[in-house]
């Protein structure tokens, strides 16, 4: 079995458990590591008695404590808490959330503490023939229950609150469309990089943007894919991760979906690195979504595969601020520079390429002093 990362181990969970009985006041039962990202690390943990700060939060049945870490920690817990509980109000299937605790005091990082859902990821990575029955399964409702979420209505009194993730930068403002704002962060993360080896690329899509910059307004998740959807056998249970939810169009969500369906690329399996194999699972996950969208939520082919390119541009100058700048420039944590290799970087690459039809690439990371 492979050791925790650095990060997680620093969190003692028998710390972070007295802490969170004194929190809660109520005794914990026992707290282990679930799970850890880019951004948080994630424990699940059981309460012996009834919490005498949250009534509602129930005794011995699995919850989850989900730590926000980074340098947008703060603004980040507190826009999924926001979204979460919003959603959950309008009956989209999301984590219930019980607790959101900002002060650092408390557990040493802002928190949530939320419902933990029946089942497991959508794509498990344990063996190749449990992930292909899983996802083969499920793949249908993974792709509904996304089309569910664009037809909320923005407007909804219940859902106005929502917080919009990507904030405006250089000439954008907080009322311009989605699109513009997201093509003025990766302008900004292409000129501060800097990133030549992606000027051309945005140059081609923000030409073409006029024709694509008004669209009807959904609520878009930004990093919707199969280890961010829970599902049991053919249902999904629960939709997590919502630190990238905005409001806009939802032709530039889905696409994002089919980037990452496209380009991630593990070292571990040896089955998802950029091989034979890999490659042709990617392939036929990408070939699976759209056509399966379109069919529940009719698509504007062409301006799907503009926002492809767009998603693409974005998801890879975030790597790019990543490799030239550090992790912390765009928001996590300093070991998540670990999940930017080659291959991922390579096959964003090619796909950018693809979709935008200027040559694009990521300079080589300089080499960090001894």
């Amino acid at each position: 079995m492979e050791s925790p990362p650095a990060f997680v181990q620093m969190l003692d969970p028998r710390d972070i458990a007295q802490r969170l009985s004194s929190y809660l006041g109520a005794p914990v039962a026992r707290l282990s590591v679930l799970a850890s990202g880019w951004e948080t690390t994630v424990f699940e943990f059981t309460l012996e008695a009834a919490s005498q700060r949250f009534v509602a939060i129930p005794v011995g049945v699995p919850m989850v404590l989900r730590f926000y870490q980074g340098s947008a920690a703060d603004a980040k817990g507190n826009r999924e808490h926001t979204t979460i509980d919003r959603l959950f109000g309008a009956g989209y299937p999301v984590p219930r959330p019980y607790a959101f605790e900002a002060d650092h005091g408390a557990l040493g990082a802002p928190f949530l503490i939320m419902q933990k859902l029946a089942g497991g990821q959508l794509f498990a990575v344990r063996s190749f023939p449990n992930a292909f029955k899983t996802f083969s399964m499920a793949f249908f409702s993974f792709v509904r229950t996304q089309s569910k979420l664009h037809k909320l209505d923005p407007a909804n009194p219940g859902l106005r609150e929502i917080p919009h993730a990507y904030a405006p930068v250089g000439n954008a403002t907080a009322d311009s469309p989605l699109l513009d704002r997201v093509l003025a962060i990766i302008a900004n993360r292409v000129e501060n990089g800097p990133l030549p080896g992606l000027r051309e690329a945005l140059n081609l899509v923000t030409e073409r943007a006029p024709k694509f910059r008004r669209s009807p307004d959904s609520f878009v998740h930004m990093d919707y894919h199969p280890l961010n959807v829970m599902v049991q056998g053919v249902r999904v249970t629960g939709v997590i991760d919502w630190v990238n939810t905005d409001v806009g169009d939802r032709h530039l969500d889905a696409a994002m979906t089919a980037v990452i369906l496209s380009s991630s690329a593990l070292e571990n399996p040896r089955w998802m690195r950029d091989n034979l194999v890999g490659n042709g699972l990617r392939a036929s996950f990408a070939a699976l979504y759209m056509p399966l969208y379109h069919a529940i939520a009719p698509m504007d082919f062409e301006r799907f595969r503009y926002c492809q390119a767009v998603a693409a541009l974005l998801r890879l100058s975030m790597m790019g601020m990543m490799r030239a700048r550090g992790p912390e420039v765009v928001g996590f944590r300093r070991e998540a520079i670990d999940e930017v290799t080659p291959a991922v970087v390579r096959l964003l690459s090619r796909y950018a390429t693809r979709k935008s039809g200027a040559s694009v690439r990521l300079d080589a990371p300089a080499p960090q002093p001894a």
